[in-house]
């Protein structure tokens, strides 16, 4: 094992945070590898073009939206400019840096860009996978699914993905995406919190927020936990922390959820139309804040990453290192 402060090559970095993604994510570890099978076996019935522009990381790692971007996978990295987002700006910001002497080896977004933005609906089967464990019939699941999933794939397709990829190609930055990675490890974080704590009334599932470094800085940014749907009073229930699976899920699994017994959801964010269903439903929703969350769920990346060697970070675009114990 490296020695704290010693250098880390890009790849490691990499295959650290898809490492620890596996590990974190709330799917057994069952549906995690038959994700990987069925791109392996999607791959062998390729042929021609298909074939060469397959995206071969698929058949070895089930998040589609962490990608290494740009750069060596040799690169020996010591210093680190992390943003929640990273685009055309923030890669000028590292280049500039750059010219006045501050070494910047890897650039990390957690949001995702380039291919990885491009095939963020390709995650979306995650939340399915969860649902299940709750007791969602896995067909069923899926179906619900499907709408929501083609239309984020639509939503998706007309952007400019390749643009922030190009500019750090230009600048040669080395450049990387993490996140489902990052949002499994909120995700199970909290749920892991809220099943020790069994926190009883909505007010105590947001105080328990509040107690999280990330959650306070949140507050203090004017962006922190606050209940969306329900009452401080209201009883919290049954929780189901909805905050991985690449973006927001569909608004018809709300009242399937409510019949399997759920009664609070804490999330990152809500949609008005999936806010109004939950409200038909008499489900809470508690916010734990985008940004915040985004943070929390790259901290425990980071966390994990460090213990192969300590690395230098320059916070941009909202995130800020917090380290734990």
């Amino acid at each position: 094992m490296k020695q704290r402060g010693e250098r880390i090559k890009f790849k490691t970095i990499y295959d650290l945070a898809v490492k620890k993604g596996i590990k974190e994510d709330l799917r057994s570890r069952g549906a995690v590898e038959e994700t990987i099978k069925e791109s392996k076996k999607e791959y062998r019935k390729t042929k021609g073009v298909e074939r060469k522009t397959f995206d071969v990381e698929k058949t070895k790692q089930p998040y589609a939206d962490t990608r290494m971007l740009y750069g060596s996978p040799d690169a020996e990295v010591k210093t680190v400019m992390v943003g929640i987002d990273i685009d055309v700006q923030e890669l000028l910001l590292a280049d500039r840096l750059r010219e006045k002497g501050v070494n910047v080896d890897l650039v990390i977004s957690h949001h995702p860009s380039g291919r990885g933005y491009a095939q963020l609906h390709e995650v979306m089967n995650i939340q399915a996978g969860i649902w299940e464990k709750y007791g969602l019939e896995k067909k069923m699941a899926k179906e619900i699914m499907k709408h929501r999933l083609e239309q984020v794939a639509r939503g998706v397709a007309p952007a400019n993905h390749t643009r922030a990829v190009d500019a750090a190609k230009i600048l040669k930055i080395p450049f990387m995406c993490c996140h489902t990675v990052a949002d499994n490890c909120v995700a199970n974080y909290l749920q892991k919190l809220f099943s020790a704590k069994k926190p009883k009334k909505l007010k105590n599932v947001v105080s328990i927020l509040r107690t999280i470094p990330e959650y306070k800085e949140g507050m203090a940014s004017g962006a922190g936990p606050f209940i969306l749907a329900g009452e401080g009073k209201t009883d919290a229930g049954k929780i189901l922390v909805d905050m991985t699976g690449g973006t927001s899920g569909p608004d018809r699994v709300l009242p399937r959820l409510s019949q399997l017994g759920i009664k609070t959801l804490v999330g990152m964010h809500c949609r008005e139309s999936a806010f109004k269903v939950a409200k038909h439903e008499f489900l809470n929703y508690v916010i734990a804040g985008h940004i915040a969350s985004d943070n929390l769920g790259m901290n425990l990346l980071f966390d994990a990453i460090e213990k192969r060697g300590k690395l230098k970070f320059i916070e941009c675009s909202g995130f800020k290192r917090v380290r734990r114990k």
